[in-house]
């Protein structure tokens, strides 16, 4: 049981000392006369032990019962944000999302493979596209080096597409069509991005800005373009 924190006892000795602090330090003279210099100082004694104690039973207690409170919302507060944060990235990890309709629903196994298999190609193009632009002077394409990682993100947002269709529709017509419409615009996307990688590579051998691959590099991440335009549409 959590024990509640109770100022009374050390309010009351604070109230007590500084009364009687004040009252020794008001009347000094006459109580010297009156009960001598050495009662006087065992009065002055208690009194300011009192004030003390009266200080560390209120306040001493009340410091530490901040302390604890702010860690404790602090506390809270993390747990709180750890847990947001796992919902965001279970949101977000469409692979998983995927992998657990297909463990969960034995008809949506096939179109799952494929959208795994879609992703994970997509996957390997950016690795491979940053590769290109960190082992090379790419200063002239610069403005195009996020265009493969627009096009995962715009590929992952297909496939949570299709596992949101499956479980509205389930195995139906209506869901074959759409979800074969969303794997061929996957499709499209990652054979612009090959394309893409494949001319900019060439670029890179031979290093010749009159080269058909600066024109065709263009062309590509043009189509990316108008692919990701569809997508999002």
């Amino acid at each position: 049981m959590k024990k509640k924190f109770n100022p009374i006892v050390g309010v009351l000795l604070l109230i007590v000392g500084i009364a009687a602090a004040v009252g020794l330090g008001l009347n000094a003279g006459d109580l010297i006369i009156t009960l001598g210099i050495g009662i006087f100082r065992i009065l002055a004694i208690i009194g300011f032990a009192a004030v003390g104690a009266g200080f560390l039973l209120t306040f001493i207690p009340l410091i530490i019962k901040l302390v604890k409170d702010k860690k404790e919302k602090e506390a809270l507060a993390k747990k709180k944000a750890a847990e947001e944060e796992v919902i965001r990235k279970k949101k977000e990890d469409v692979k998983g999302l995927v992998t657990q309709l297909m463990e969960e629903e034995a008809d949506f196994a096939p179109v799952g493979q494929i959208l795994l298999k879609e992703m994970e190609d997509m996957d390997e193009f950016v690795e491979r596209n940053d590769k290109l632009f960190n082992y090379n002077d790419m200063t002239e394409f610069e403005s195009m080096k996020e265009i493969i990682s627009q096009a995962k993100n715009a590929l992952y947002h297909n496939c949570r597409g299709v596992v949101n269709l499956y479980v509205a529709l389930e195995t139906s017509e209506e869901f074959n069509g759409e979800a074969d419409k969303i794997i061929q615009s996957n499709n499209e996307l990652l054979n612009n991005a090959q394309k893409f990688l494949l001319e900019l590579a060439r670029y890179t051998n031979e290093q010749n800005e009159d080269t058909d691959a600066v024109t065709m590099i263009q062309d590509y991440a043009d189509a990316i373009g108008q692919s990701l335009r569809h997508t999002y549409d």
